[in-house]
């Protein structure tokens, strides 16, 4: 216990001694990682792992900023009303091609439950309710509800066991690849990708110029104001847009790296 007692405090005794709170080489580029307490008695005695804590911590902060959009995609097209059962409502348009491919994840529960016409990849239509099904519990259903080949209402008049199309099923919002919610998520999805490859491709001669320290800075402040913006999104364009600006937040990769290789 004496001995090792003694240890840390040569340790520690060393470690004032230096300049810097880790070891370095001759280029003053630091040969240890030391998570913690190495921040050092001033400014420049702490510098490097000060300099590792700032980029990395600073650049999680913007990934969360980058992909916060992502996973309320779908609630957000909900707000700005560009969902497929939105912009087309099941009674009205019943065979659209995301309604009649859809099936809940967590019943398993289909939309055409009764299977589709056609092939699965271009469904025409559900087939109509079978007729043993239909006579057994159906026969005292309103026709103005439904009837064996086609359901004209979404309440709970017709039960579901007599729904050709089951419009229960269908979630708040319905998004699938192909509809135009698909879509405006993914033209967001490559815009946000799309220009963080052009910023960290131009942070190259940024960084050389004005330092990791204020690029970093800035790319924060400027997603910040983003990210800030994304509260007003009311249409499909400038979620789009907002989310593109945010994606330049990602190019802090580039900035971590070089600041951690000083």
């Amino acid at each position: 216990g004496f001995a090792k007692r003694q240890a840390s405090s040569k340790d520690m005794a060393d470690q004032t001694n230096q300049e810097y709170a880790v070891q370095v080489n001759e280029m003053n580029k630091a040969t240890e990682l030391k998570l913690c307490g190495a921040l050092g008695r001033n400014k420049k005695h702490g510098a490097h792992m000060r300099a590792f804590w700032a980029s990395t911590i600073s650049f999680f902060m913007a990934f969360v900023g980058w992909f916060a959009l992502s996973p309320v995609a779908i609630e957000v097209c909900s707000s700005i009303e560009v969902c497929e059962n939105q912009l087309f409502p099941p009674v009205a348009n019943p065979k659209r091609v995301a309604y009649l491919k859809f099936k809940a994840i967590a019943s398993g529960k289909k939309y055409c439950q009764y299977g589709k016409v056609g092939d699965d990849s271009k469904p025409e239509n559900c087939k109509d309710v079978p007729t043993d099904t239909w006579v057994q519990n159906c026969n005292s259903v309103p026709q103005t509800a439904c009837t064996q080949n086609a359901t004209l209402s979404d309440g709970k008049v017709c039960p579901e066991k007599c729904r050709k199309y089951n419009f229960a099923v269908l979630p708040k919002c319905v998004c699938s690849p192909g509809t135009h919610c698909g879509d405006t998520i993914l033209t967001s999805g490559i815009a946000s990708v799309g220009i963080t490859i052009a910023v960290r491709v131009m942070l190259g001669t940024l960084l050389e110029r004005f330092g990791p320290v204020n690029v970093q800075a800035g790319l924060l402040l400027f997603g910040s104001i983003w990210m800030f913006a994304a509260t007003g999104i009311s249409a499909e364009w400038n979620f789009i847009l907002i989310r593109m600006m945010i994606g330049c937040a990602g190019a802090t990769f580039v900035t971590n790296q070089f600041w951690c290789s000083l």
